[in-house]
C-alpha cells in the first residue's frame, strides 16, 4: 500500500512541475466587423506592436476603413498595410487604443503539428478543432476537423487559437458547409 502511495504522489508531483504557462485555456474574444463586408477581424499584438488581421477574400480594406466590435460605440479605424501572404492581410489599425482583452498574443516560430488543438475565437464562441492536415508543396492551408458542426457562415478571418501556447497562430480563412461545417482550412501568421 505504502509503495502505491509513493507512486501516486510521484505522478501527481511530475504533472505539477511541468510548465502551467504552456497551455492556456481560450479566452473569450470579440471580432470586429465591417459594416460591407462579411467576415471578422481581430486585433493582435507582438514585442509591443499591434496589428489587425482577417483574409483576403472576406475584405477588400483601406485605409480609413471603420471596424466595429459587438456592443462598443467606438469604431477603430483601419491605418495602413504592412503585410499580405496568401489569403491574408496585417494593417496597422488607429485610434481608439484598445482594451487588453481586445488584443490577442502572438508568438514567432510556431511549428503547429499534427493532433494539435486549436480554436476558432468570434464573437464570444470558442469553436474546438484538431489539425488533420499540414500543407505540402504549393498548398499554404493547414486543415482542421472540428469536434462538432458549426455555424461558419461569417466567420472567415477569425483568429485561430493555439491553446499550446496561449496564442493565436492564423486566420481561419473555410469550411466545408455555410450552417454545419466540420472541416476546412486556415492559415499560418506569419510575422517574420
Amino acid at each position: 500500500m505504502g509503495r502505491i502511495l509513493l507512486l501516486i504522489a510521484y505522478a501527481l508531483s511530475a504533472c505539477q512541475s511541468g510548465d502551467p504557462s504552456s497551455y492556456a485555456p481560450p479566452p473569450v474574444y470579440d471580432t470586429l466587423h465591417h459594416q460591407k463586408f462579411k467576415g471578422a477581424f481581430f486585433q493582435f499584438e507582438h514585442d509591443g506592436d499591434r496589428y489587425l488581421a482577417c483574409s483576403i477574400h472576406q475584405a477588400h480594406l483601406k485605409s480609413g476603413d471603420l471596424l466595429r466590435r459587438n456592443g462598443d460605440p467606438k469604431p477603430v479605424t483601419v491605418g495602413k498595410k504592412v503585410k499580405s501572404q496568401k489569403d491574408l492581410h496585417l494593417w496597422t489599425f488607429e485610434h481608439p487604443a484598445p482594451q487588453p482583452e481586445h488584443l490577442l498574443k502572438y508568438q514567432l516560430d510556431v511549428d503547429l503539428a499534427l493532433d494539435d488543438r486549436i480554436y476558432f475565437l468570434n464573437q464570444g464562441r470558442k469553436i474546438a478543432a484538431t489539425v488533420v492536415g499540414l500543407p505540402k508543396g504549393e498548398q499554404f492551408r493547414h486543415t482542421y476537423q472540428t469536434d462538432k458542426p458549426f455555424a461558419a457562415a461569417g466567420l472567415s478571418g477569425s483568429p485561430v487559437y493555439l491553446p499550446r501556447t496561449g496564442s493565436v497562430v492564423g486566420v481561419l480563412q473555410t469550411a466545408n458547409d455555410r450552417t454545419k461545417a466540420t472541416f476546412g482550412g486556415f492559415e499560418i501568421l506569419r510575422l517574420d
